[in-house]
């Protein structure tokens, strides 16, 4: 599908949850290609599970990243920690 650099902005929501590729437009000539990435749920499910394979094997090691970074005064996702805690 084509479209113009200004449909494709008013619709993006729309297009990045579909699965066709779009060229984008401007006066008629390509500047650029959204091609959006499909969710394959089962990916999803066997890379949770190789990180919790990952994670116990750390652990089974001692390392224990969510201590580690507790004291380093960052959260699971390496964010700082509310300064309450």
């Amino acid at each position: 599908m084509k479209m113009g650099i200004k449909e494709f902005r008013e619709r993006f929501s729309e297009i990045a949850r579909g699965a066709e590729p779009v060229e984008i437009t401007n006066h008629g000539r390509i500047v650029g290609t959204f091609t959006p990435r499909l969710r394959d749920p089962e990916r999803m499910r066997e890379a949770v599970a190789a990180i919790r394979r990952w994670q116990e094997d750390m652990k089974g090691k001692g390392v224990d990243l969510e201590v580690d970074l507790a004291a380093l005064g960052l959260d699971p996702w390496g964010a700082p920690l509310d300064s309450a805690n």
